[in-house]
C-alpha cells in the first residue's frame, strides 16, 4: 500500500518525507470473498483490481497522469504479476472540484493542501 501511496505522493510533487504529505495520502483495501467477482458473467480465480485514486482539481497534469498510471501497472504487475489475456487492474483517477475538498468543518483549496503537503506549486 504504502507503494501505491508513495506514488501518488510523486505525481503530485509532494515529498516523500514531508510529514504533512504523508498525513494526507490515505489508502484502504477492500477484499472481497473468494468466488464472489465476475467479469462476463464468469467467477474468476484471479480478480482484477480497482485502484482508485482521488486528488484536488489541478493537484496532476496530463504528464503526472501518465506518469502514475504506469508506476501503478509496475507496481501491480510486481505483486501480482500479469494476468494471461486479460488486465490485471483499472486505475481510476478522479479530481475533486476545487473548493469541494473539506474536513473538520472547513473547506480545503488546492493551494491549501499543497501547503501541508510542502508542494511547491508551480
Amino acid at each position: 500500500m504504502s507503494q501505491l501511496s508513495n506514488a501518488v505522493l510523486r505525481a503530485e510533487g509532494a515529498p516523500l518525507e514531508s510529514a504533512g504529505a504523508q498525513s494526507l495520502v490515505w489508502a484502504h483495501f477492500n477484499g472481497k470473498p473468494e468466488g464472489t467477482f465476475y467479469v462476463g458473467g464468469v467467477s474468476l480465480e484471479k480478480p482484477p483490481f480497482r485502484i482508485a485514486v482521488t486528488t484536488p482539481q489541478g493537484a496532476l497534469n496530463d504528464e503526472t497522469r501518465t506518469r502514475l498510471v504506469a508506476e501503478i501497472g509496475r507496481i501491480v504487475d510486481e505483486v501480482v504479476g500479469p494476468y494471461a489475456e486479460r488486465l490485471n487492474h483499472w486505475a481510476m483517477l478522479y479530481e475533486v472540484t476545487d473548493g469541494g475538498w473539506a474536513g473538520a468543518g472547513q473547506v480545503f483549496r488546492l493551494g491549501d493542501i499543497q501547503s501541508v503537503m510542502d508542494i511547491k506549486a508551480a
